[in-house]
């Protein structure tokens, strides 16, 4: 797949060029971003807007490479290992295909800059290929950020559509879980909770007990 989308900023122009390509007998599924408008102000420094705001042309290019297999057997232990990790909370979780990302910004005639982080969060939404895709399944997002693991829920539900909401571009893997798989109750909105929330949730409650606890103690019952 090969799409370009046009942004005017100001004066200038951002060309938004998607490309993606699959390593196996499967097409490349389709990536878009769901505010292009953003993904500009997001990927580019203010001193950077500025230059395209007076008149400047820039481009921003993202690479996406589909495959079934990851990248080597360290790589997919790690995976493994992330991906059980979040099992004892969400419940069994099936590997999917796996994504690489490359992104560069680049200025008219200019040398183009590696492009990982933003300024603020972006939507990146890639249509699930027909063959993951089935009735009441939930997808996932399992990011690798130079060995830091960390899973994405799908932040719009949809039968084909996963979209991930994050600030970091990096590569990951598309998980899911059919409905009997899991260990959270999907019809209450917001049941799908993460190792940190559960985390942070346990350190709130040690925080109140201990309040609780030292109320009474100042102030014994007469």
């Amino acid at each position: 797949m090969h799409q370009v989308t046009y942004i005017s900023y100001g004066e200038g122009t951002v060309d938004i060029v998607l490309d993606s390509t699959s390593l196996t007998e499967v097409s490349a599924p389709e990536f878009r971003f769901g505010d292009y408008s953003k993904v500009v102000t997001s990927c580019f420094t203010q001193k950077e807007l500025d230059r395209i705001s007076k008149g400047d042309n820039a481009e921003l290019t993202f690479y996406f490479v589909v495959s079934d297999e990851a990248e080597s057997e360290a790589v997919y232990g790690e995976y493994s290992s992330a991906i059980e990790e979040n099992e004892v909370v969400l419940g069994k979780l099936n590997e999917g295909i796996y994504v690489d990302i490359d992104a560069t910004k680049t200025f008219e005639n200019g040398e183009a800059v590696p492009l990982a982080n933003m300024s603020s969060d972006i939507d990146l939404q890639v249509d699930i290929p027909l063959y993951l895709v089935n009735e009441d399944r939930a997808y996932y997002y399992l990011t690798n950020n130079m060995g830091e693991y960390e899973l994405f829920e799908d932040s719009t539900p949809d039968a084909d559509v996963l979209t991930v909401n994050t600030d970091t571009l990096t590569s990951g893997l598309i998980l899911y879980q059919d409905s009997m798989e899991s260990l959270v109750d999907r019809s209450k909105k917001g049941a799908t909770i993460s190792l940190q929330h559960v985390f942070i949730g346990g350190i709130v409650c040690l925080i109140a007990l201990w309040f609780f606890i030292d109320f009474f103690h100042r102030n014994p019952r007469q």
